[in-house]
């Protein structure tokens, strides 16, 4: 199966070294969703393509940066990533909501139209 992500300029695999560039600087004008994943995690095979599927359907309104903690464990130390999966958005530079473990795509949506609503009220 190819990945969703390979010509999505808004889904991408985040490093540490990057996340200023990735997460915080575009989340002043877009919302920036993190999932934090492991290979080994099986709720993080059931969350990360809802995540990818609902966030590709925004057409760029919403963008999704992927950590593998196993080879990007400072950020996720940063923010105290204990459990995962772990999605944090961001706005503003900032964590402003987020959720551990797997979720219903319901529930996704739902979390990725909050965060969308943010910015248009802002």
């Amino acid at each position: 199966m190819p990945n969703i992500d390979e010509d999505n300029e808004y889904i991408i695999d985040g490093t540490d070294a990057d996340f200023m560039k990735q997460v915080v600087e575009p989340s002043a004008s877009i919302p920036v969703i993190v999932d934090f994943w492991a290979p080994w995690c099986g709720p993080c095979k059931t969350l990360k393509p809802m995540l990818e599927k609902l966030v590709a359907a925004e057409g760029g309104k919403v963008k999704l940066v992927k950590v593998n903690t196993d080879e990007q464990q400072g950020i996720a130390g940063q923010l105290r990533v204990r459990s995962i999966p772990a999605v944090f958005a961001f706005k503003d530079g900032k964590p402003v909501d987020g959720f551990v473990g797997a979720q219903p795509e319901s529930k996704l949506a739902e979390f990725i139209e909050t965060q969308k609503a943010k910015f248009e009220t802002a």
